[in-house]
């Protein structure tokens, strides 16, 4: 026991210091430009975008209060907007690949088991979707005379971004919702679906579709707080959408805030949609591609930097120190436990 002890309490310390070696690299690479920006932008706009960012993460926080709550009363809106910054510190450290099973981690260490974690976590992105197109939705209707004479491209761009997200939404509603869907599914994939990975998948997709079922189905007895849920999908990104306005409107005060905030919702919604080349984050190229004609080159890439900083480093930041914290905590428990085991074997 005592060697057990021992062995996880030095296997944390080299996880963290592994974390920290990603850190320094991430910071020479891709957060350098984010950073220096920051410090070159004047203080009162540094501070509405900080704001800006809070708000998200408190609203998310009530957002995933609401989902979780429904299987653990204890989980508080501080829980929702931790479970955020925690998946947001493993998406940057991890590159993306350990974003969901961070938060379904998290929502199992607050107590639900870890098929009701899966089945938050499917709904939450479902509801994300859900927003994105609804406010792209919106923007293009609002814009639509614009984008008429100006950039008829981005009519049909954004169109077809609307029509992959809605498949996307319906597909995995349908899956949940009806059972026969589902059953059909299964059947069509054991059918035509022979190589192991791709049955591996399957099986991953039919777990994520039983638990965002059993999610969907707790929400649904109480009906109104599913609208709710939306409603709170839709406050949350508007935060996020209006910092590339917030930051430009100074310098550029022809820019109408209409525009850009549903500029903003287009890149979000296209990034998820459209292939764009490599090396080149998808949302960076999309937003530029936007933003550049109406501002130049130089404070579209100030405002991206700053909304990455708000979105992506932000969230970040705070997760990092949760997971500092849960750390050290786990470190110490495990080092006492060693001390513990070794009093035993000495009486």
């Amino acid at each position: 026991m005592k060697k057990r002890a021992a062995l996880k309490a030095l296997l944390n310390i080299l996880f963290v210091i592994g974390i920290f070696i990603i850190l320094g690299y991430l910071i020479k690479n891709s957060l350098r430009d984010i950073l220096a920006q920051l410090f070159q932008t004047p203080p009162l706009i540094v501070g509405g975008v900080i704001l800006c960012g809070s708000l998200y993460i408190l609203v998310e926080g009530e957002n995933l209060r609401k989902m979780a709550g429904s299987f653990q009363k204890t989980f508080s809106r501080g829980d929702g907007a931790l479970a955020m910054c925690y998946a947001a510190f493993y998406r940057l450290v991890t590159f993306g690949a350990g974003t969901l099973v961070a938060e379904v981690n998290f929502y199992h260490s607050k107590g639900l088991r870890l098929s009701q974690g899966v089945g938050v976590t499917a709904l939450h992105m479902v509801m994300y979707k859900v927003a994105l197109f609804t406010w792209a939705l919106i923007s293009l209707i609002l814009q639509l005379v614009f984008f008429q004479g100006e950039r008829q491209l981005i009519i049909w761009a954004v169109l077809f971004a609307m029509v992959v997200t809605f498949v996307i939404v319906a597909v995995l509603l349908s899956l949940t919702l009806s059972l026969k869907f589902q059953v059909l599914f299964v059947k069509f994939s054991n059918k035509f679906m022979k190589r192991k990975q791709f049955r591996n998948a399957v099986d991953k997709i039919n777990l994520q579709i039983y638990s965002l079922r059993e999610a969907v189905d707790s929400i649904l007895l109480e009906r109104p707080l599913i609208f709710r849920i939306y409603l709170l999908n839709l406050l949350k990104v508007v935060f996020w959408f209006v910092i590339p306005y917030l930051v430009l409107a100074l310098e550029h005060p022809e820019l109408n805030f209409f525009l850009a905030f549903g500029l903003t919702s287009f890149a979000v919604i296209l990034a998820g949609s459209i292939p764009t080349p490599a090396g080149i984050g998808s949302f960076e190229f999309v937003y530029l591609l936007l933003f550049k004609p109406l501002v130049g080159t130089v404070d579209a890439v100030s405002s991206l930097l700053l909304y990455r900083f708000a979105s992506y480093v932000w969230p970040f930041l705070i997760g990092f120190g949760y997971f500092l914290v849960s750390q050290r905590r786990k470190i110490q428990t495990e080092i006492q436990e060693s001390k513990e085991d070794e009093g035993k074997e000495e009486t």
